[in-house]
């Protein structure tokens, strides 16, 4: 394998942010922080980090426009765990930063595919960004920019406008900007939640939610852009979709649009599976 100072294109990444600030705080996620300790790799040489969170939606780009690192808990606001979260997860510190040059670039990259982007400088990273980024470069050396995924009206223009919005930022990559979403590719919150209350902390991977993740991967290891395009658009009619991601939730999959969209003619290649309450979700590299 190619080190990545032997190239000149940054690579699109697609990881599992984990269960809210946990990753940082529980030895439960400590096979989570070894894959993201791997991952890190990928971020060498990188000029900065535009990173698609899936916990800011909006039905247009937002783009974090502030230089300085401010983070955003936004967990406090998640109802049904907030009994679960602990007092030190409202102390956890990241010491990264922002570009505010490189996210007017690419909000006028933007405008040119159509969209309507807005420079929001109040919005902190929420915990899509700060806990992986925590992992992968807890050095906080290299610029993140954090942008919105889209929501639409209905899941199918969402996921359209999603791999639009990837196809959009794709050329930063060959600026050595890599281009990272933050989410899950198997994401059923109220199952979760259900698990997390039970005695079973460890259930068996269903096989809906294993025949949804081999749809995943045979479409990111698709070369042709315009053929991952058609397949991902109908990821709703794939088995286990409704499993992996309940009816009206799957914005934790939207980042993995996006990705996939700023591959380009390069091959989605899974490089882990991580399960979490028995939801295997994996992480993807297009390079």
């Amino acid at each position: 394998m190619p080190s990545f100072k032997e190239v000149t294109r940054a690579p699109a990444i697609f990881i599992s942010h984990g269960a809210g600030p946990f990753p940082l705080l529980n030895e439960d996620h400590e096979p989570w922080r070894k894959i993201m300790q791997g991952l890190a790799q990928f971020l060498e040489n990188a000029r900065g980090v535009i990173l698609f969170t899936a916990h800011w939606e909006t039905y247009q780009p937002h783009i974090s426009g502030y230089d300085d690192a401010r983070l955003f808990y936004d967990y406090a606001d998640m109802e049904d765990v907030k009994d679960f979260i602990p007092k030190e997860a409202y102390t956890i510190q990241y010491n990264g930063r922002g570009d505010s040059a490189i996210a007017m670039k690419i909000s006028e990259r933007l405008r040119d595919f159509g969209f309507e982007p807005a420079i929001d400088n109040s919005r902190g990273w929420d915990h899509g960004v700060f806990v992986p980024m925590s992992i992968l470069r807890p050095s906080g050396d290299i610029p993140i920019v954090q942008m919105s995924v889209l929501k639409r009206d209905n899941e199918y223009e969402s996921t359209n406008a999603n791999i639009l919005l990837g196809q959009a930022v794709e050329s930063f990559r060959n600026e050595g900007y890599v281009i990272m979403g933050s989410g899950a590719t198997a994401h059923n919150f109220e199952r979760a939640i259900k698990v997390y209350r039970s005695d079973d902390r460890n259930p068996k991977v269903s096989a809906e939610n294993e025949q949804f993740a081999k749809f995943l991967r045979s479409t990111a290891s698709c070369s042709n852009p315009g053929q991952r395009l058609e397949k991902l658009l109908t990821w709703r009619e794939a088995p286990g979709s409704f499993i992996a991601h309940a009816p009206g939730s799957s914005e934790h999959l939207m980042p993995f649009m996006v990705v996939s969209g700023s591959g380009g003619h390069d091959t989605g290649e899974r490089m882990n599976v991580w399960e979490l309450a028995g939801e295997p979700t994996a992480f993807y590299v297009w390079r």
